[in-house]
Order: C-alpha cells, then structure tokens, then sequence
C-alpha cells in the first residue's frame, strides 16, 4: 500500500471499500459497500394519499429500521447520505420544489445536536422549509392516538409557499395521519401544488388503490 493512501469505509458495516477492484464503485463514488446497499428493499412507488401523490423509497425492512435508528436515536449524523445516495435523480426532480420537512422532537433535535430529516432533505435540495412545528411535544404510541397529531402539528412563515410547489418529506409512513396533517397546514397557504416524499414504509399495499 503506498504511502499517504487511506482506505475508505463504508459508512453503514465500516468494511472497507476498494475502489481499485470494484467497478460499482468505481462509477458510483458510492459511501455505501455492495453489500449494505443490497439490503437495502428498493420499493420506488407512487402512492395516494389524499388526493395527492406520494413517492416511496424503500421497504421498512429490518435492515432500514436499524440503520434509522442508529441515524435518530444513537445521533450518527455520518449516515444521512446513505439514504437517497442511490436515488441521486431527487435533486433534478425536485430542483423546483420547497421541501417542506415533518418535524422531530425539540427535545430529541437538541440531544442529538441535528434534525434529522432537514439533514438529509438538504442532500437534495437547497430550499428546505423548516415552519412546520409541533406545537407541544408528541410522540405517538397507541393506535388510538396517532390521530391526534392532526391537532400537534401547525406552521411558521406560511406565507413563503404561496404558489409554490411543495414537497412534504418524512422518514417513515405507517399510518399516514402524520402526512394527512402536513397536506392540511400547507394547503392552507394556497401553494401551486403539493406532493410528498417518503423514505419508507412497512406496508405499501395498505395505501394502494
């Protein structure tokens, strides 16, 4: 190994990513081993959900709840580019969007010194709209208070979507009531139109016509 060279590692196993035998990688400039990136359940779907359309990255595998865990809870930040780093059409397809971010706890964003879903919204896209806030904290446990969020959820500075077009991005779907709250604060500012991006999703044939 010649001197002044460092092995890169992949950002998810910390295996190392040789780049000098490996072709993917060599196009790529991937972050993220071959290995890792196959346990990633590529779903790429467009949903509805209200009326209004909903692209889906991937399924709510094993896999991507550990890797959202380690990302939110355990706060290692290294990981927000491992989850749209195969999905690098997002910035051209949202060039002209705001992307408007499902907010976290207060409490959790200053714990773990980031915002999760702004980091990686901010991957694809520079116009990243932080307004929509909890109104007090909440964290939904039981079936039957996921509907509850429709009353947590309000926002800021609405004004600046006037007749813009909208992206609402989140981590996770399960329910979708998180979501069907977000549509209902930004259709109140009257923007050109709204969609919603989704990392992932458990059960896609629950939100499939």
């Amino acid at each position: 190994m010649y001197r002044g060279y460092q092995a890169k590692q992949c950002r998810i196993c910390h295996e190392e990513l040789n780049q000098k035998q490996d072709l993917f990688h060599l196009v790529n400039e991937s972050a993220i081993c071959i290995k890792c990136i196959k346990k990633f359940q590529i779903i790429d779907e467009d949903v509805k959900i209200k009326g209004y359309s909903v692209k889906i990255l991937y399924e709510y595998n094993d896999f991507f709840r550990q890797l959202l865990y380690q990302y939110k809870a355990l706060g290692d930040y290294a990981l927000k580019d491992c989850f749209i780093e195969q999905f690098q059409e997002l910035k051209r397809l949202y060039k002209n969007y705001i992307i408007v971010v499902i907010p976290s706890s207060q409490k959790d964003n200053e714990r773990r010194g980031f915002c999760p879903n702004v980091e990686i919204a901010k991957i694809f896209s520079q116009h990243v709209f932080t307004g929509l806030y909890k109104k007090v904290e909440y964290k939904q446990t039981k079936q039957s208070d996921r509907s509850q969020i429709k009353k947590v959820l309000s926002i800021k500075d609405g004004t600046f979507l006037f007749k813009k077009n909208v992206l609402i991005f989140d981590d996770v779907i399960t329910s979708s009531n998180t979501l069907q709250a977000a549509f209902q604060q930004v259709e109140r500012y009257h923007p050109k139109k709204i969609k919603a991006l989704v990392l992932a999703c458990p059960h896609l044939d629950y939100f499939k016509e």
